[in-house]
């Protein structure tokens, strides 16, 4: 699939969906090696078979943490070995992702991530050290929730390009014509964020030391940067769910959590260098949408959101949705919050690439948070109106 949803994680194969499969769940495993031929071209991938479908369809964990959905008509050869699957290590990584890039990229290293960078070196320590705060404060949220979160098994990275057209230069392979319109985006398959240096934006440009971490603070704490700061923390916060076990890449995660769930966390605390006061404050930007949305807003706006993704996907409904689905997530971590992570949890567990029905998804919520939707959608809308 190829779903770009205001600027949010990207997930590449359209239509590949594995309806009967097996999953493979530990990551210690035999390694196979898989011979593709991709429009004419061949490709050789090895790595680790996570799921298979009835059809010989693979969904392939490669080394670098990327996973391949493969549909059965482009393979052509496999063959497995007794060699145990094992993660790249951060040398290996690097080395490799360095490869992948233009020439003139560099490598800024923190405790947990990679920031591979061609713009200024102090922009690279500033995304390093924003993104080392958010870690922090995402484990001790989640943990303090009940939450049973791992450590990555696979290397944090961020790609940060000095300019927006660079950027989309690059971007183009995987967000298509959605490029223009997206500042940064994690990726389902390639486990990487993807961004631009902001301090360049035309409203954001200043005089001075670019490579200033204090000066690079000062500019992205004004007002109009602050939905820019939000995009990066937004996709870190998708990134971090998916390598702690909160969320399982390619499972059928409604878009209201995924989403939701980031925007929970996106606030930026740009003026606390040691911490993250701000994870589950109300999300102004939001809150404002979601009340322009009450005016308008039908019955059973909630029971769509929970069934199905239709809303995000739509440019005229995307920003309602948005709106809803951080509301959503607030009410139920604020006034529900055991059984939210229970919640998670079992989707975590499913089945990467197995759709479910929409009324399975809607039954799959009600199990956790009651069994009438126009009731809760009653306590959900009473308690937002109250949410200053």
């Amino acid at each position: 699939m190829s779903i770009h949803t205001k600027g949010r994680f990207a997930m590449p194969f359209r239509g590949f969906v594995l309806l009967c499969a097996l999953l493979t769940c530990s990551l210690a495993g035999a390694v196979e090696q898989v011979t593709l031929n991709q429009a004419g071209k061949q490709r050789v991938l090895t790595g680790k078979v996570m799921v298979e479908a009835e059809d010989g369809g693979l969904l392939l964990l490669t080394p670098d943490g990327k996973l391949w959905p493969i549909p059965k008509e482009e393979i052509t050869n496999r063959r497995s070995d007794d060699k145990l699957f094992q993660p790249q290590a951060r040398p290996e990584f690097t080395r490799q992702l360095l490869g992948s890039l233009p020439v003139g990229f560099k490598i800024h290293q923190t405790k947990h991530y990679s920031i591979c960078y061609n713009t200024s070196p102090g922009y690279a320590q500033w995304v390093g050290a924003l993104y080392e705060r958010l870690y922090s404060a995402f484990y001790a949220y989640w943990s303090r929730k009940g939450a049973e979160l791992k450590e990555p098994e696979f290397q944090l990275a961020a790609i940060v390009f000095d300019t927006r057209a660079n950027y989309e230069l690059f971007a183009r392979n995987e967000l298509g014509d959605s490029t223009k319109s997206i500042m940064g985006y994690y990726s389902l398959h390639t486990n990487l964020v993807t961004m631009y240096d902001l301090t360049g934006l035309e409203d954001l440009r200043f005089a001075g030391d670019r490579n200033s971490a204090a000066r690079i603070s000062q500019v992205l704490s004004q007002p109009n940067a602050e939905r820019n700061v939000a995009t990066i923390v937004h996709e870190a916060t998708h990134q971090l769910a998916f390598n702690s076990g909160l969320q399982q890449r390619f499972t059928d995660t409604p878009f209201w959590v995924s989403e939701g769930l980031a925007v929970f966390f996106e606030t930026p605390d740009l003026d606390n260098s040691k911490g993250w006061r701000n994870v589950g404050a109300v999300n102004r930007y939001n809150l404002i949408n979601f009340r322009k949305y009450l005016r308008t807003r039908q019955p059973g706006s909630l029971g769509q959101l929970l069934s199905d993704d239709k809303r995000f996907r739509d440019p005229a409904t995307m920003a309602d949705a948005y709106a809803e689905g951080w509301a959503l997530n607030y009410f139920l971590i604020r006034t529900q919050g055991e059984q939210y992570t229970k919640y998670l949890k079992t989707l975590a567990d499913q089945t990467p690439l197995v759709m479910q029905e929409p009324a399975v998804r809607q039954e799959q919520f009600l199990k956790f948070f009651g069994g009438n939707v126009d009731e809760l959608e009653s306590d959900f809308l009473k308690y937002m109106r109250g949410v200053q």
